[in-house]
């Protein structure tokens, strides 16, 4: 098949064109390629950052949720103590009045006087 010189130059400069596109287009991939690597391991590592601070806060709420129970228990103990102890001073109160002859009814009507009294001080 005869080609012309002006069809060969023309067939040469096409070749030389597509030859330019498929440099361009594999320098392209290259770099698509190396910023998908860059983002993919910036991913993981902000993945594995995200989960380690996840577990961190879980393993935390299981502490913290171990230490509350530990209070919790620790609070009702003391209140049960402090119950007692408050039953206990309020039975030594009441021998204590009875022994020293606090409750009797005589002291009741005693306090009632106390209020009538004509020759009590005024305060200001």
């Amino acid at each position: 098949m005869f080609v012309t010189r002006s069809r060969y130059r023309a067939l040469a400069a096409d070749y030389e064109r597509v030859l330019e596109q498929r440099d361009e287009a594999r320098r392209q991939a290259r770099t698509h390629l190396t910023t998908t690597r860059t983002a993919a391991g910036q991913y993981t590592t902000a993945d594995a950052a995200l989960e380690r601070t996840r577990l961190a806060r879980i393993r935390d709420a299981v502490r913290y949720g171990a230490r509350i129970d530990r209070l919790a228990k620790a609070v009702a103990r003391l209140r049960v103590e402090v119950a007692a102890e408050s039953r206990r001073a309020d039975r030594l109160q009441a021998a204590y009045d009875h022994a020293v002859g606090l409750d009797t009814p005589a002291l009741d009507y005693g306090a009632q006087w106390q209020e009538r009294r004509t020759d009590k001080a005024v305060t200001a």
